[in-house]
């Protein structure tokens, strides 16, 4: 278990640039969150499409801004874990600015990827957390071997195929480990803005040593 507690030792020891780098996902899904909050309280379908054209605007807003956050995350988190690993200086907004420009494909093969892993969730749990760690090196490709959606994907696929159960129960003891977190929030706080932040915060700081986990397969990958 020495990658486990390496990448949260990297986490640790660069968690302030991290905080920097996805405060400002954090902060449009915890004002998304917020925005859909009263949602919990509708009954009657008319509440709901009232909701919608009340709010319609400025729903549509926040998840145009969101998707471009979250995309550009996903990029910039394979730059900083490059930068970082290397000692390299490299700031938060120009690893998001890296994960912007490659935009369209990332966002291409993340919900390709999200669809055949929501699929496999569909049907045990368990294969949608494998199918999510075999393509987990898809950015990689996309970030620093400019390969194209699916070119990402299969290249992913093949890479992991020797490394797949242990991808497999990092990622299944990752996802245990959030839900934990969500669940003891969800029961000691009450409904507000204070609950998603934590939520939201506690999903992104659990994420980055995952992460982590898969740059360093990457990353020995392309050494050997």
């Amino acid at each position: 278990m020495n990658q486990f507690k390496n990448s949260w030792d990297f986490f640790i020891a660069n968690w302030k640039y991290f905080l920097v780098l996805g405060m400002p996902l954090i902060a449009i899904e915890s004002l998304n969150g917020y925005l859909v909050m009263p949602l919990q309280e509708f009954t009657q379908p008319e509440d709901f499409i009232e909701f919608f054209k009340t709010n319609s605007i400025i729903i549509a807003l926040i998840s145009v801004v969101g998707i471009l956050l979250q995309i550009s995350l996903i990029g910039g988190l394979w730059v900083s874990y490059m930068a970082l690993d290397s000692q390299q200086d490299i700031s938060p907004i120009n690893a998001l600015q890296a994960g912007l420009l490659k935009f369209f494909p990332l966002f291409g093969a993340y919900i390709i990827v999200n669809i055949a892993s929501a699929f496999g969730f569909l049907l045990l749990i368990l294969p949608g957390i494998y199918l999510t760690a075999r393509f987990s090196l898809f950015a990689a490709h996309i970030m620093f071997e400019n390969k194209k959606v699916f070119e990402s994907i299969g290249a992913s696929w093949e890479k992991t195929d020797e490394h797949g159960s242990r991808l497999f129960m990092f990622t299944l003891l990752f996802i245990s480990l959030l839900l934990i977190v969500a669940l003891i929030l969800s029961s000691i706080l009450s409904d507000g803005i204070l609950k998603i932040f934590l939520l939201a915060l506690s999903e992104y700081i659990i994420i980055i040593p995952l992460g982590y986990i898969y740059f360093t397969l990457y990353k020995s990958i392309k050494v050997t």
